[in-house]
């Protein structure tokens, strides 16, 4: 059974709270009284319990009726950005509807592997208030990555008709989804260059899930690398503004590896200036080779356009991606 759902506006990947910026505007809603909403974790990749679920929050589901608990749907998402266009998230294939026996052990075992802390840490950092952090709150959905279909670079722009209800209820699937498209007939998709991420009062904050790929992968790399270094803090000396560098043991050069947090695409965006000026800024070679680090793999696009860079500027840089079900580094791209 397709089922449509909505979600509150985020900027991060609906992996972990990103603050006020597009939420509701009414003074009674939850996101706008707590400046998160539960569902910002839906597609936290970097939570996933031993039965190979990742477990998650639906207002939708969240009914005294207990309806949903053991049901199966593929529940399509999408949102209303602050540019007052309706977007087109993804589907979750194959979600079921999770009993609260079941979500209080997903609590305990959250609270076991310290994801409960970080997730509190989470709401900090996006200037929330820490509320409802309870088992009934946090999970009544679960579903796997593998059955999952998600627009993380290019989130395509759904035509008005397309949205039975702005309401966040869930609504049955009557009829395929339309797409808003250019004068050429390609799908529009969201322009998210224009959504540029605000410190308020000139704070520098570390971001939680960026410490957790960096560590991750300054572990992975120690078998290619030597001289491993970690930018540690954001006043680090003004050598170690990268967050990763490495000698390779293979090539025998300095290597510098830059980490993002948001899709392929955004990562290359918000990355590529940075890694280039850490390396060369003024006039300098401080680095042989350049990789993106990001949590997502790229599509298509990502892949030509990384191509492009090499081939036509000659530039040695490739975007890699991190895994945290497996793991692992995937190689360049």
């Amino acid at each position: 059974m397709e089922k449509i759902a909505r979600l509150c506006w985020n900027t991060k990947e609906w992996r972990r709270p990103s603050g006020r910026r597009g939420k509701s505007v009414m003074k009674e809603s939850y996101e706008n009284e707590n400046g998160f909403g539960h569902e910002e974790w839906l597609l936290d990749d970097s939570k996933i319990m031993p039965d190979g679920y990742h477990y998650g929050f639906l207002e939708q589901l969240r009914v005294k009726s207990k309806i949903h608990h053991g049901k199966a749907y593929d529940i399509h998402l999408y949102t209303f950005s602050p540019t007052r266009q309706w977007v087109y998230i993804g589907c979750l294939k194959k979600a079921i509807g999770v009993s609260t026996a079941e979500s209080e052990k997903v609590y305990d075992y959250y609270e076991k592997m310290g994801w409960i802390e970080d997730m509190r840490k989470d709401v900090l950092y996006a200037k929330g208030t820490v509320k409802d952090f309870t088992a009934a709150f946090m999970f009544n959905v679960k579903f796997k990555f593998e059955n999952a279909v998600i627009n993380y670079s290019n989130q395509p722009i759904l035509s008005k008709g397309s949205i039975p209800s702005p309401r966040y209820n869930l609504m049955d699937k009557k009829r395929s989804f339309e797409f808003e498209k250019d004068e050429d007939g390609n799908v529009k998709v969201l322009d998210t260059s224009i959504f540029e991420r605000m410190v308020e009062g000139g704070m520098i904050q570390i971001d939680p899930l960026h410490k957790k790929i960096q560590n991750a992968v300054s572990e992975i790399l120690k078998g290619q690398y030597t001289k491993i270094q970690l930018e540690t803090n954001p006043e680090d000396a003004e050598d170690q503004r990268i967050d990763i560098k490495g000698f390779s043991k293979k090539e025998q050069e300095w290597h510098f590896f830059e980490v993002k947090t948001v899709s392929a695409k955004r990562c290359i965006r918000e990355a590529l200036g940075q890694i280039l000026e850490y390396a060369h800024y003024p006039n300098v070679n401080r680095a042989k080779k350049f990789f993106i680090i990001g949590p997502e793999p790229p599509d298509e696009n990502d892949k030509a356009y990384m191509q492009l860079l090499r081939n036509t500027y000659k530039m040695p840089i490739w975007f890699r991606w991190y895994s945290f079900k497996e793991n692992k580094l995937h190689e360049g791209v």
